[in-house]
């Protein structure tokens, strides 16, 4: 295997590999998988899917069989970065989360989206721009760590 191309695309769905990006072909061997040099083209690759399952992973050699390892998910937002939610006012009850701004503002239901601020005078000033429009209801937070409690033995 090529030390260099080291990552491919897996469905569960499809039961296979991508093997074909126009139009996508799945393939159960990982040897006909499409090969990427870099994690970054991997999950792009798999993004274009739109698919949940369609998922990037690392591609190694264990005893001369190729195996595959998925990746982990990208946390867009860590601990301790801001993010901005939005509500509109004809989905009453539904939080969304600033996902990028510009022309057009994307946002996502998911907090797994959400894009992460590194200080909190950048969120809010796309709290204002988001505000501005009369159109989203904008506020920010910041984003903390999950603290999990461990029963004492």
């Amino acid at each position: 295997m090529d030390g260099k191309k080291q990552f491919a695309v897996y469905s569960d769905s499809r039961e296979g590999f991508l093997s074909q990006t126009n139009p996508s072909v799945w393939h159960y061997d990982a040897e006909y998988a499409i090969r990427f040099e870099t994690e970054k083209d991997a999950r792009r690759a798999a993004g274009r899917r739109h698919s949940e399952d369609a998922q990037a992973g690392r591609l190694f050699q264990v005893d001369g069989v190729t195996e595959f390892e998925p990746l982990g998910k990208v946390d867009n937002a860590p601990p301790g970065s801001w993010v901005v939610t939005i509500i509109d006012p004809k989905a009453p009850g539904q939080t969304f989360y600033l996902m990028s701004e510009g022309r057009v503002v994307k946002m996502s239901s998911s907090a797994d989206d959400a894009k992460g601020y590194r200080s909190e005078r950048a969120a809010r000033k796309a709290v204002d721009a988001i505000n501005g429009g009369q159109l989203f209801s904008a506020q920010t937070h910041q984003n903390t760590a999950q603290v999990y409690h461990f029963p004492r033995s």
